[in-house]
């Protein structure tokens, strides 16, 4: 397919070109072929949401079908999502296993899903946020590959406390089996959270929140997210869980290149305030702000990657290549998938999404196949 005389946000900014692609990217150049005229249509990498519980009225720990999976899966597409990772926060072995091995037969018809992301259980009690205290346990070697049998292979990213008992092991063998270690629900010191990045540990879980603030007296693992260059950083960018000034901090200390942006979306997702749960936790919406009922605790967002796209743009006044590194790129790149995605170049997959002038969705593709488009006419 051919898409002519469209903005297409390269490394280098936008193009002004055709744009052809089967299930790769052909051709970023002008083509005497004819095609579909994409006049003034911008062209943008999709996003990779590595960070998310949920939407549409259901999460991934609570689904009781595929078929309601399916509905989560559907809403992120229509938010600009090419890439996710189902995220499972902390619940018991019998949960564990019946979600996992459900994404696993999800992903089979969802190209979309590149993996698992397991937030828990292996957490601390102290910064546990919405995760579960019943159901943490201590890290574990069996019990994760028992759970990686039922997701068969899928998990591909996990969140540790590295203040629990062990954790150079732990970390060590995590980093064995190909997983991606992030850093979190954590009252961890620096040098607690430097024993993890010594072994492997390359990122840190939804920044500056469940996890201990920085003290000049008293070295965190704060300070260990943002002393550390090599380390990604996750940020959930809905203006409430971390101020906009803060995000153009975290920014201004790591760069462009090790930001992500996350939803940490919950069932209430695209739905307006009210009262919903996290697992099998009960929670209450009021004005996007997602707390544990009877409690000052924040529990996830309500955010979708597009508005996520939007308000990083806003808060740092910066352009689309970088809002895009923050969405697309730089997942790819902690994940090792930048040779496929997160970027638009020939012989990377056609996954992508296609703007009008005014910032509106209007099409996302992944693999070259159109999963979402919004009614309008060429």
């Amino acid at each position: 397919m051919i898409f002519k005389n469209c903005y297409i946000l390269t490394e280098n900014g936008y193009l002004k070109s055709d744009f052809e692609f089967e299930d790769k990217i052909l051709n970023l150049k002008k083509l005497k072929s004819t095609g579909l005229n994409y006049e003034n249509k911008k062209i943008i990498p999709g996003f990779f949401d590595i960070h998310t519980h949920g939407a549409a009225g259901f999460d991934f720990n609570n689904a009781k079908s595929i078929s309601e999976m399916q509905k989560i899966i559907d809403f992120y597409i229509s938010c600009g999502v090419t890439s996710v990772l189902p995220t499972l926060l902390t619940d018991s072995d019998e949960v564990y296993k019946e979600k996992l091995a459900m994404i696993y037969e999800l992903s089979k018809t969802n190209p979309i899903i590149k993996g698992i992301h397991m937030e828990g259980p292996f957490l601390s009690k102290e910064y546990k946020g919405a995760q579960l205290e019943s159901c943490l346990q201590p890290f574990n070697k069996d019990k994760f590959l028992e759970y990686q049998n039922y997701a068969h292979g899928l998990i591909k990213y996990i969140t540790i406390s590295p203040e629990l008992p062990n954790c150079k092991e732990f970390v060590k063998f995590l980093i064995s089996q190909n997983i991606v270690v992030s850093l979190g629900h954590s009252g961890a010191t620096f040098d607690e959270a430097t024993v993890a990045i010594k072994e492997g540990a390359t990122s840190f879980t939804h920044v500056m929140n469940a996890m201990a603030p920085i003290h000049q007296h008293k070295p965190s693992i704060l300070a260990a997210a943002w002393f550390y260059d090599f380390c990604y950083n996750e940020v959930i960018l809905d203006g409430i869980h971390v101020h906009p000034e803060m995000v153009a901090l975290i920014r201004k200390i790591k760069g462009e290149n090790k930001v992500i942006g996350i939803t940490d979306s919950l069932m209430a997702a695209g739905l307006p305030d009210g009262n919903y749960f996290i697992g099998f936790t009960p929670i209450y919406v009021q004005n996007h702000d997602c707390k544990i009922v009877g409690s000052s605790v924040r529990a996830g967002s309500t955010l979708n990657a597009f508005q996520g796209f939007l308000n990083y743009k806003k808060f740092l006044n910066c352009a689309d290549l970088e809002a895009s590194h923050i969405w697309s790129k730089n997942p790819a790149e902690l994940l090792h998938l930048i040779k496929n995605i997160g970027t638009l170049e020939i012989d990377k997959n056609a996954d992508f999404l296609v703007l009008d002038e005014n910032y509106n969705l209007l099409e996302t593709y992944i693999n070259g196949k159109c999963y979402y488009r919004k009614d309008y006419k060429l």
